[in-house]
């Protein structure tokens, strides 16, 4: 018999286990003081779904409904009376008025201390103070000179990859035997570092790319802990380590990782903390740069500020969601409705957010339509289905490109994956099926997506490809990469992948990593004020777009994938 547990009941059961260890281990008056104990229970987990591990409760709106009313402070007395404030043995720690579980304050104090092992304080205090880099490049080994550990922050569009690309270039140039890895949290991030360096490989490298491998995390970790492991190198024999996208790292990621490394390996951690941190866990990088302005790792951090593709109102108003002035955002907001055609922005203000805009309905079904039409063009050469030929790209490289060209040339963004204006909405719509997706059935040209990690096929979590083929030649086509990190296009049979959805639309936190030429959000309106403290109040036009932090970042996240158009239906 199959049990289907859903996330809510995950969530439900974590919550009620939480609160019955509590009552079970600690004194108090349950009558009395309950409620308030599972309210904060409450905001901790939901805060955690988020990728958030502590709240500042002077600050932070609560969005939720609670039990009782009278946050903070009330609850904070219930805490403090049920002997749950201050008390070591408690797993909820309270200090600087930020309320976390004690849990989340061991790990990241534990990777910290890790990290601070690897900066040498003594030794880049003796140096006398260094300004006159030439480029970053020539700043970053200075730092590697003296420290096994530098930081490279900056938001979409500033060159991190460009940097990563040229300091691999610098160090196999200078040390030919030299072991190189490069690490990301998602096949996706980690695909678009192997074309960067396949691009490269014949103008930059010297010796090519053997000195080289790029794959994600958990592949990494799984390599260099079985002996089985097909990479080249495993992570003890690496002399440099550079982890991309390090936002969505979540923190038992980073440490199994740095478990593995050898104690003198180089390490560039990359990432940008405006991004969305990992769900149900923490981002460590997030946490240190919330903190860098006091922290030791300043020192060996590389902001890099300029933006060299989001042009125009993109990159602009990506840069004002964060101010601390609302009104800055807000009116950039006003000024992209009023000048109309003269922005790269279009903001698409809709009556009902219960149905999908027609308006993106038929920029689906165009962006269908070509796809479809290019697919057809493959599927007409029969011979592709019988060849045994592992790389299509060789062989039908012209309408291989254009597949892809049509696939890469709009994303459609969700906030969610179910509910109004969700994923699993628009694919109701456009394809009029629900889960679970009949694959043998649904039109050729239908874009799909992995859900799942799978080594044997070099496919995973987030990649996308696409539907050929029909009947008994269906397949899925999808753009990997060979044992030597070159591009391949290859087919694979249904029955072999079975973790496939639909991706004619994604969640924001599927989209990480990626970029688009053309990017279309749908934003709901934010208009439920569920605030339980009176003496916070929102702008009625703020709170169209988003109410704390962990919005904030969803929505910079989604408007930072588009490169030169962007749409948003709110």
């Amino acid at each position: 018999m199959e049990i289907n547990i859903s996330n809510k009941d995950c969530d439900l059961f974590q919550y009620e286990h939480i609160y019955k260890v509590l009552n079970d281990n600690f004194v108090f008056n349950e009558e009395k003081y309950g409620l308030y104990i599972k309210d904060v229970i409450k905001i901790l987990k939901e805060l955690e779904r988020v990728g958030e591990t502590s709240i500042e409760i002077d600050k932070r709106k609560i969005l939720i409904d609670l039990f009782k009313s009278g946050w903070p402070e009330d609850h904070l007395k219930a805490l403090k009376n049920s002997g749950l404030l201050n008390n070591l043995k408690s797993p909820i720690y309270f200090e600087d008025r930020k309320l976390s579980f004690i849990k989340w304050i061991k790990k990241i104090d534990k990777i910290l201390n890790i990290f601070q092992n690897k900066l040498n304080i003594e030794k880049f205090i003796e140096q006398p103070e260094k300004s006159d880099f030439k480029d970053n490049i020539e700043k970053i080994v200075y730092l590697f000179d003296l420290s096994d550990l530098v930081f490279l922050q900056g938001g979409p569009g500033t060159g991190k990859s460009t940097i990563i690309i040229k300091l691999i270039q610098y160090y196999l140039n200078k040390k030919n035997l030299i072991n190189i890895g490069i690490g990301a949290p998602t096949g996706k991030a980690s695909a678009r570092l192997k074309e960067a360096l396949e691009c490269e490989n014949q103008f930059l490298f010297k010796n090519g790319l053997e000195n080289i491998e790029c794959q994600t995390l958990h592949r990494w970790i799984y390599n260099s802990s079985n002996k089985k492991g097909k990479l080249k190198f495993k992570l003890k024999e690496l002399d440099l380590f550079v982890i991309d996208e390090m936002s969505m790292v979540n923190i038992d990621l980073i440490e199994s990782i740095l478990e593995l490394l050898a104690n003198d390996c180089k390490i560039l951690l990359v990432g940008d903390a405006n991004q969305l941190p990992p769900i149900n866990n923490c981002s460590i990088w997030n946490h240190i740069f919330s903190n860098i302005k006091i922290n030791i790792f300043k020192k060996f951090t590389i902001n890099l500020t300029e933006v060299y593709r989001n042009n125009g109102d993109i990159e602009a108003l990506s840069k004002l969601i964060f101010q601390k002035d609302e009104y800055l955002f807000n009116a950039k907001i006003q000024n992209i409705i009023e000048t109309k055609g003269d922005s790269n922005i279009k903001i698409i203000n809709t009556s009902n957010n219960k149905i999908i805009p027609k308006e993106l309905i038929n920029d689906i079904n165009v962006y269908i339509h070509y796809l479809k039409k290019s697919t057809i063009e493959l599927s007409k050469k029969k011979y592709i289905f019988k060849s045994s030929e592992d790389n299509l790209l060789e062989i039908e490289e012209k309408i291989i490109s254009e597949i892809f060209e049509n696939l890469n040339s709009h994303l459609i963004l969700c906030e969610k994956n179910t509910g109004t204006w969700s994923v699993q909405e628009i694919n109701k719509v456009i394809i009029n099926q629900s889960e679970p997706y009949d694959f043998l059935t649904l039109e050729e040209g239908l874009p799909i997506m992995c859900t799942e990690n799978n080594n044997e096929l070099g496919i995973s979590n987030g990649d996308i490809g696409i539907l050929v083929g029909n009947k008994d030649n269906r397949r899925f086509l999808f753009k990997k990469f060979n044992k030597k990190n070159e591009t391949v296009i290859a087919l694979i049979k249904p029955e072999k992948l079975e973790s496939i959805v639909p991706a004619i639309a994604i969640t924001i936190h599927k989209a990480q990593g990626s970029e688009c030429k053309k990017v279309s959000i749908l934003w709901n309106k934010k208009n439920e004020n569920k605030i339980l403290n009176p003496e916070i109040e929102l702008n009625e036009k703020y709170q169209i777009f988003f109410r704390d932090n962990f919005e904030k970042r969803l929505f910079y996240t989604a408007i930072t994938r588009a490169k030169e158009s962007l749409r948003i239906y709110s």
